[in-house]
């Protein structure tokens, strides 16, 4: 079956040329507690936000070479990124569903990219209520201790589909810094 266009629905791949050049570049909000610099591709509308949904809630597993290749632009245009990727880990029952780890495939595609090495360094303690009808103090309480990080290297560019709040970033990046992190970079998709 021929893949359509995120944007447009034209037959012919996940986005088409038009769509791309469209993608509109993201303006991050406050940085979250604990992430020494974040870095978003584009913002969460129009085509970033139909291929993050097609990623995420679809499972097309070729969603996330676009959305890499925006991520990698975006981080040259940062002035690049050094550490060792990871990514914050999906809920199992999500991961079931879909049958991958969305954020995972996005750091595997990102590592062969930027040329950096692609480790699991967070695990999920407990599963947090929904995020979605949460607000941001909310979304924080509901994060406390959900994540936990056994080791971390020096540096760590944390992997994500998108930002809203920064609360799950702000979970990680605790949890990455118990670990013995003392930089961690958030390199994400889109931002909200």
């Amino acid at each position: 079956c021929p893949r359509r266009c995120a944007g447009c629905g034209v037959y012919g791949g996940d986005i088409c040329s038009s769509c791309w050049a469209r993608l509109k570049i993201s303006s991050c909000g406050p940085r979250p507690r604990g992430v020494d610099r974040i870095v978003a591709a584009c913002a969460y509308e129009g085509a970033g936000r139909a291929l993050v949904l097609r990623l995420k809630v679809g499972a097309v597993r070729s969603a996330a070479r676009p959305l890499a290749a925006e991520m990698r632009r975006a981080a040259v245009r940062a002035g690049g990124v050094t550490g060792t990727l990871t990514w914050v880990p999906g809920k199992p029952v999500d991961m079931r569903r879909r049958g991958f780890d969305h954020a995972e495939l996005l750091a595997t595609e990102l590592s062969a990219g930027l040329g950096l090495p692609c480790l699991r360094l967070l695990d999920r303690r407990r599963i947090p209520l929904d995020q979605a009808a949460l607000g941001a103090s909310e979304r924080r309480a509901n994060l406390s201790g959900a994540f936990r990080a056994a080791f971390s290297p020096h540096e760590v560019v944390l992997v994500d589909d998108v930002v809203t709040t920064g609360a799950t970033a702000e979970a990680c990046a605790r949890a990455l810094r118990a670990g013995g992190a003392r930089a961690v970079h958030l390199l994400v998709a889109c931002s909200a």
